[in-house]
């Protein structure tokens, strides 16, 4: 589904991705641990190409996007407003449109972007707030809704442009804990459903939980991986080790 060769990304003489390369297969769900500032979420957005990068090449679904520098063609551009359809992305903070009501959030990009009837669009937007558990929420704005709420909205939001992938970037770091675990509970949902899925958290026993593999950044490089078992009970680095020795301090 998903296919990384040398993705290299730079802000100025700091490269932040130094060469990263991975697979990963239909209905996968692929958790990304590590250090704050060790390029994981940077990793994110260069996959959905919110962050154009310097080099390397990615894959989704088929449809490869390569850069080597050049300057980019009205076909490279296509190629990444492609690439932004087929994954969603969920940010920490929701991002959502606070004049609009649930439902129109939900149901704009598809109206807009892809050209859905409003009937259409709504249909699919209510049957995704029960998904989330917020049908009852259609008409509400976002300053009416909790955190956990409103980032169940951004997932619906996400999830109704159909996209094959999804990636999360710290979905609950902006949450109180009371309200991280309707978030996660969703999210296991969308796993146990096969979303092929990659999350960047901080949540190591929902790391631990969820994740068919987890991947270790760290410096802008892939240090190790592995299932979680592996990963979190017999890490073969020292630097892994360190990592989920603080972790587990917090």
């Amino acid at each position: 589904m998903i296919v990384v060769k040398d993705l290299v990304k730079s802000y100025g003489a700091q490269r932040v991705l130094k060469g990263i390369s991975l697979s990963q297969t239909r209905g996968e769900a692929i958790v990304l641990i590590g250090p704050s500032g060790c390029g994981k979420s940077t990793f994110l957005r260069c996959l959905n190409q919110l962050e154009s990068m310097d080099s390397g090449s990615v894959t989704i679904d088929g449809l490869q996007f390569e850069r080597h520098g050049q300057t980019l063609t009205t076909e490279d551009r296509e190629k990444q407003r492609q690439l932004r359809l087929r994954a969603g992305m969920v940010f920490q903070s929701f991002h959502l449109f606070p004049h609009l009501t649930v439902l129109r959030n939900i149901t704009e990009a598809p109206r807009v972007v892809k050209g859905e009837t409003a009937e259409s669009a709504e249909e699919r937007g209510r049957e995704l707030l029960r998904k989330v558990g917020l049908e009852d929420r259609a008409g509400f704005y976002p300053s009416q809704l909790s955190g956990g709420q409103q980032q169940r909205v951004a997932i619906a939001r996400a999830l109704a442009m159909s996209p094959q992938a999804m990636l999360f970037d710290e979905p609950t770091s902006a949450l109180d804990p009371e309200l991280r675990g309707e978030v996660l509970k969703v999210m296991r949902d969308l796993a146990e459903e096969g979303m092929t899925m990659i999350v960047v958290t901080h949540e190591m026993s929902f790391a631990r939980e969820m994740a068919d593999r987890v991947i270790f950044f760290d410096q802008g490089m892939i240090g190790e991986e592995g299932p979680p078992e592996q990963l979190f009970d017999a890490p073969r680095l020292e630097r892994t080790r360190e990592f989920l020795r603080r972790s587990s301090k917090l």
